[in-house]
């Protein structure tokens, strides 16, 4: 999985409906990192509903809390739900962080932590112009469509350098 962090100095809301303006969101990172397992729920129907409702994938991660750490997450950033505007991309897509919990411990220090995440869709990232490589429909995104999966690996052979 590739790990962003959310920027909050640089990052720039709507004070009213936490949405970007102006400048937008902004994120850190491109950390590469390895999971211990990966499950990639894929949602039976995606299309938007009369509602204005839609169904996203899910996605959760198992992972070395050393690993994450490489990402400058901390067990205070756990424990204070500093996670929650960080954005994991995974299998050509990007996903929200809703929830990390640490899952084993030895004397006291933490090794295993579970990500729980869900899709970011189109409609919510207009104003995220560092994602746009993810929009699944390019007639959203003005400027030229990219593959994703080039920009999260580079040209290095290396998945995690």
């Amino acid at each position: 999985m590739t790990y962003f962090r959310w920027q909050v100095g640089e990052s720039e809301m709507h004070p009213v409906y936490d949405e970007a303006a102006g400048a937008g969101k902004r994120f850190y990172g491109r950390w590469q990192l390895p999971a211990l397992h990966v499950n990639h729920t894929e949602s039976a129907n995606a299309d938007p509903r009369d509602g204005g409702l839609y169904i996203v994938d899910s996605l959760h991660v198992t992972c070395s809390f050393d690993q994450l750490a490489k990402a400058g997450l901390t067990r205070m950033d756990i424990r204070h739900g500093a996670f929650q505007r960080d954005r994991i991309a995974y299998d050509n897509m990007l996903f929200a962080v809703k929830h990390v919990d640490v899952r084993g411990q030895i004397r006291r220090r933490d090794i295993i932590v579970t990500i729980d995440a869900q899709q970011v869709r189109d409609d919510e990232l207009v104003n995220d112009p560092q994602f746009a490589a993810y929009a699944r429909d390019f007639s959203r995104n003005p400027s030229e469509p990219r593959s994703a999966v080039v920009e999260e690996v580079g040209s290095d052979d290396d998945p995690y350098a």
